[in-house]
């Protein structure tokens, strides 16, 4: 355990795990005032900078790699952010954009905090779908703040989410457009929010993440987007978008970084908190139809599948189609690709290409209601074999309405192992064909 002492106005910094009790006097934390005698729980890998308001002293108690020190002058811009974030909250939404490690969701965090402590029903949009801290990865998610503070987005829950199928945006981003959308009208014209955060995803550079924040901004209209500034990572973001209500934020130099093994682990640790413990579910493809892909359970059979097979030059197991879209599996492919066929589109699939898909379960207004892992087609009977958490209630079981297959795959431990790419190709094609899967 330490004993910090802080003179008003001066600055510690703790990495958690830790827990910070304020023993005399006032802290300041992420938006957030804390007063005598009052605990504050640092997660795992997290940091938090506090501003001593008048004379404090701390106990800090820390946990296996958390750390307490004292920043040099320079190394963190909380002043500066406060300075700067004195826009009115009430009735506005706010997205904040940067790259990754820029400081996205500590802003976030700080701006939860000081609506709430104006009484504010905040709305919180996670949009960032490879490391989501409101639903699993995967999803966007939403959550709702009424009262008290928060020291991570991870302790609010979530209230809405849509699944989007992947964790890299690049060539599925419109997805994510409906799908933040979709959540920001939930928050305001169900949940009757006064304030809406949307945290954005890392991606910033380059014509595509551009293209897809600019969709965003044209989408939602927010009242002000924040940008986070590291370098010059950001330039073309902020030249591309072109609007007025622009705040950029320089990011702190003393930003924890983590590389791309610490973020598959996050989401491998994801997958496995939201599906563990798990059971298994059977589900009939006419009553929960899939709705990405020409899979109805009804089989396509006859003359039409002769012909069909017989111009593709394969044996199949089984043939389904949608619109002008056919589905071929056969043991004589051996990875997933599209044919052009006479009046349409083949897609041909190798036997089990479904083990270990993640997909969501979704009710009647596309909102998700579970993460599950595809494990098994029966295609005599149209039936479907997905793993789902065994917390799921008989009232979520009974509200699923439609099944939509991503593009990762799990293995046992829930542990990404592959990508099954062709689905957005698909989802294109079926959607130009009037069977609309975005929506």
């Amino acid at each position: 355990m330490d004993q910090v002492k802080l003179n008003g106005g001066e600055y510690v910094r703790v990495e958690g795990p830790a827990m910070i009790e304020v023993l005399r006097g006032k802290l300041y934390i992420l938006g957030a005032q804390y007063d005598e005698g009052s605990r504050i729980t640092i997660l795992r890998a997290r940091r938090v900078v506090a501003k001593a308001i008048n004379d404090t002293e701390l106990s800090v108690v820390l946990g296996p790699g958390g750390f307490v020190d004292k920043p040099k002058a320079g190394e963190e811009m909380i002043d500066e952010w406060d300075s700067k974030l004195s826009m009115g909250l009430k009735g506005s939404v706010i997205m904040v954009m940067g790259a990754m490690d820029s400081g996205k969701t500590t802003i976030t965090t700080i701006l939860v905090n000081k609506a709430s402590s104006m009484g504010l029903k905040v709305g919180v949009v996670d949009a960032d779908p490879g490391q989501n801290d409101l639903g699993p990865p995967t999803t966007v998610s939403c959550s709702i703040l009424k009262g008290g503070k928060i020291t991570h987005l991870s302790y609010m829950s979530p209230v809405k989410q849509v699944f989007l199928g992947s964790t890299n945006l690049e060539g599925n981003w419109y997805r994510a457009v409906y799908g933040v959308a979709k959540l920001v009208d939930y928050l305001k014209n169900i949940e009757s929010v006064d304030f809406i955060v949307i945290n954005t995803d890392g991606w910033v550079e380059g014509e595509g993440a551009v293209e897809y924040k600019r969709a965003l901004v044209n989408a939602i209209k927010p009242n002000y987007v924040i940008i986070m500034r590291k370098s010059d990572e950001v330039n073309g973001l902020i030249n591309g978008l072109g609007i007025g209500n622009m705040l950029i934020l320089n990011a702190p130099p003393s930003m924890r970084i983590r590389d791309r093994n610490d973020r598959k682990i996050h989401r491998d640790m994801g997958y496995g908190r939201y599906l563990s413990p798990s059971r298994e579910l059977t589900l009939n493809l006419t009553q929960v139809p899939v709705v990405n892909m020409p899979l109805t359970g009804r089989g396509l059979n006859g003359n039409l599948a002769r012909l069909i097979s017989s111009y593709l030059k394969v044996k199949p197991i089984y043939m389904d189609s949608l619109k002008n879209m056919v589905m071929v599996v056969s043991s004589m492919v051996k990875e997933p690709m599209l044919r052009s066929i006479p009046g349409g589109v083949a897609v041909l699939l190798q036997p089990n290409w479904e083990n270990g898909l993640l997909v969501g379960l979704e009710d009647k207004d596309g909102f998700l209601i579970t993460l599950a892992v595809l494990r098994r087609i029966y295609y005599n009977n149209g039936r479907i074999v997905v793993t789902v958490p065994k917390r799921l209630s008989n009232f979520e079981l009974n509200n699923i309405r439609g099944i939509r297959v991503g593009s990762i795959r799990v293995n046992e431990q829930f542990e990404e192992i592959d990508k099954f790419s062709v689905i957005y190709k698909i989802e294109r094609i079926i959607s130009e064909n009037g069977a609309n899967p975005l929506t």
